[in-house]
Formats: C-alpha cells, structure tokens, sequence
C-alpha cells in the first residue's frame, strides 16, 4: 500500500505539481510545424533576406531607366562678378564689371543609359541573387520542419514509454496479487511473497524517470516552438504509422543532388560569383549616354523686374577607362578566386550529401529491419510471460520464470519503440535531405 501511495505521489509531484493552473494545449504533428515556422528565428531572418535581394533587384533596374534631375538656385550679388578685359589701344588691363545683383537659374536634366555592360550584368546578377536567397529560406524552412519532426517524434517515443512502463507495473502488481492470494492460502513460501513486493518496488522507479522523460521531451518540444512551458501539451496523435519500405540508394543519392534546398542555394551562389566576375570586367568596356537639358536663367536689379531666358540641348556621353592603376584587373582576379570557392565547396557540399544519403538509407534499412523483428519478438515475449504465469498457478513454474518473462517483455517493447523512433528520426532526415518537404509550408513562410 505504502509502494503504491509513493510511486502516486513522486509522480503528482513531477507533472501535477509543475502544471498547476496550467492550460491544456492538443498538438498534433502539422499544428506543431507551422507553429515552429511561425516562431523560428531563422526563418524571420532568411525572409528579411528575401526583402533585401528584392530590393536589389529593383535598385538593379533603377540604374538602367531613365534618369531627371531638377536643379535650382538664386544668388544676391553683394558685388558683381568682374572680368578683365585688355584695352585695344593702349594695351592696358581694365576690369569690367557685369551682370545684375539678383539671379536665379533652373535647369531639368534627363540622362538615359544606351550602354553599360556592368549595369546590365548587374541586373542578371541581382535576380539570381533572389532566387539563391528564396533557395535559402527553403533550406531553413526544411531544416525547421525536420527538427520539429524529431522533437515530436522524440515526445511520442516518450509517451509510449510511459505506457510500456505502467503496463509492466501493472503486470508486476497483478502478479502479487496472485501471489499474496497463494501465500495467505499456505501454497507458495513467503520468499516467493517478499521477491514479489520487492520487484513491485523495483518497477516503480522506472514509471517514475518514464513520466520524467516524458515531461523532458514535452518541453524540449515546447521550448523549440517557443510555447509557454507552464501549458501543458498534449500530443493529438495517437502513434506513429506504419513505416515504409528503404528507398534505393542510388535513386535516392540522385534525388539529393537535384532536389536538396542547401545544393540548390550554393548553386545559385556559384552563378551569383560568376555574373560577378563579368560585372568587374565590365570596366574595361566603354559606357553610352544620352543626355538632354533644359535650362531658365534670369537677373533682376530690384527684384521687380526681370530680364530671362531659356536653352536646351540634347547629345551623347561616351566614356572608357584607359588605365586606372590595374585596379580592374584585381578586381576580376578577386572575383574569379570567389568563384572558384564557391565551386569548390558547392562540390564539397555535394559529396557530403551522397555520403550522408548512404548512411541515411542504410540506416532506415537497419531500424526497419530491427522493428520487422521486434515486432515478432514482442509477440513471443508476450506469449512467454502468459505461459510462465499459468505454469506458476499450476505449480510447474517459477518466480524466477515469471520475472525473467516479464523482463524480456520489456526489453522487447522498449526495443520496438527505439526502432521505431530511429526510423522516423532518420525518415526526417532523409526527407530534408532529398528536398521532400510539404509544398503547404514552402507557401505558408512566403
């Protein structure tokens, strides 16, 4: 009675106790996704990169429209402007003043590039640059989705160990009561009594760090989508599903080449430093100009009257560097060194993904070949913990068989449930890696 009043108390004390005048919160898998990409910070970040490549496009373009300037001024001649004029006859310089004291000038300018190859490069570069920040934000938003994907896995494991761990307990309780029943009846010894409450005893522990865990994963989950750990979640699912076959290796590696989020980003890049390396060397290209002006100028004396006039004239600006002290050419250099960097680790990246989609696959292999045996191993622990249970009632068996049965029971369920746990953890992974990635969260951070 003792036993069963603490193993009842430890464990109020750890869940009840910590999730008084809390809120109970349903979750289910999907509902804890799109609150993890709601709250991730990542996510926040690769989508303010997104606004900022856009941007950069749109300021790319702005350099190849036209462009007007409208420019105006007034001056108040305390004295007026002078110039120096020789005399004719005598040879002698005399200054000339000229001009009145009040002036105003207004001009419009309008500019329209015809050519500029580092403006045009610039705009090819600037959309790839977007597109290589929207492969980013997917790469993020795949990462968010496999980690949440693990946490909840994790929490379900949790809960079914919980389960696992009761139901022995309750096998170990059921079994001391047919045990006390047979004692008080003169038919078993007391040692057969005093190992019974002692394996009750023993089973308590276990409920009590399964509880414990249970509640860990239960806020590891929380605390990543950044919920209030004072709600109290309740996992709406009601298990995992039936795990599908291995995928074959080579389809898969195949697969990860073309379509992983982090691949496709670094891919973009190398073409971001290449469009680079032709924009610096534009510099040594000539640039185009039309040019178009209009100008009113006008003096006054008194303010009262005043004496204008307007001109205007249109033309072309042509312009080239000749030498500007090898800079160009460092320049390209530099640019060309980025972009065999960025070729160089986006092969790296690339023979990484084939590697870790070797393991992956034989590790969903390995865990889905451990849960088609354990799920038989569990079935004949299953059946040897009923035997060994009728064999004691008749007289023919032993404590010892009852114990050693349930104890392989456990074991065989405890391992079921780790297999099951490593195949959707990795399954995850596999996903992320390949680029499987529900299309309704791609759209729902965009």
């Amino acid at each position: 009675m003792k036993a069963r009043i603490s193993v009842s108390l430890v464990f109020y004390v750890l869940v009840g106790a910590i999730g008084a005048s809390a809120t109970t919160r349903p979750l289910s898998l999907d509902e804890a996704i799109e609150t993890a990409l709601r709250q991730n910070k990542n996510v926040a970040i690769a989508k303010l990169g997104i606004q900022k490549a856009e941007a950069q496009v749109t300021e790319a373009f702005g350099n190849a429209l036209p462009s007007l300037n409208l420019s105006a001024g007034f001056n108040h001649n305390i004295l007026l402007p002078v110039f120096f004029f020789p005399n004719p006859t005598t040879g002698e310089i005399s200054p000339l003043r000229f001009g009145l004291p009040n002036a105003y000038n207004v001009s419009a300018q309008l500019q329209q590039l015809l050519f500029n190859s580092a403006v045009f490069t610039g705009i090819g570069a600037s959309k790839i640059y977007a597109d290589a920040a929207k492969a980013q934000l997917d790469a993020v938003t795949a990462e968010v989705v496999t980690e949440t994907k693990k946490r909840y896995y994790q929490a379900l494991a949790a809960r079914e160990l919980v389960i696992v761990s009761v139901a022995t307990y309750e096998n170990a309780r059921e079994t001391q009561k047919i045990i006390n029943a047979l004692f008080n009846e003169g038919l078993v010894a007391e040692f057969d009594k005093i190992r019974s409450d002692v394996a009750v005893a023993n089973i308590q522990p276990m409920v009590v760090e399964a509880q414990s865990g249970q509640y860990n994963a239960l806020a590891a989950l929380q605390t990543y989508l950044a919920l209030n750990l004072n709600d109290t979640v309740s996992l709406s699912s009601s298990g995992f599903a039936t795990p599908e076959e291995a995928p074959f290796e080579e389809t898969a590696i195949s697969l990860a080449v073309k379509e992983n989020f982090e691949l496709k980003a670094l891919a973009l890049q190398v073409e971001v430093s290449r469009e680079f390396v032709h924009v610096y060397s534009s510099d040594y290209y000539p640039t185009l100009v039309a040019i178009g002006q209009w100008q009113n100028q006008g003096q006054s004396a008194s303010l009262s009257h005043w004496y204008s006039a307007s001109s205007s004239f249109v033309g072309l600006n042509f312009s080239i560097n000749l030498f500007n002290g090898f800079k160009t050419s460092s320049k390209v250099e530099q640019a060309n060194v980025d972009f065999l960097t960025t070729q160089q680790r986006y092969q790296q990246v690339s023979d990484l993904v084939k590697l870790k989609m070797r393991t992956t696959v034989n590790q969903i292999r390995s865990a889905k070949l451990r849960i088609d045996a354990q799920k038989s191993t569990v079935g004949q622990a299953q059946r040897g913990f009923d035997i060994s249970k009728i064999r004691y009632t008749e007289g023919s068996g032993s404590l010892l068989e009852i114990n050693d049965a349930e104890t392989a029971l456990t074991r065989a369920k405890v391992n079921e449930i780790m297999a099951v746990l490593d195949y959707y953890v990795t399954r995850a992974e596999y996903e992320r890696t390949t680029g499987q990635i529900d299309e309704k969260y791609r759209r729902m951070v965009r």
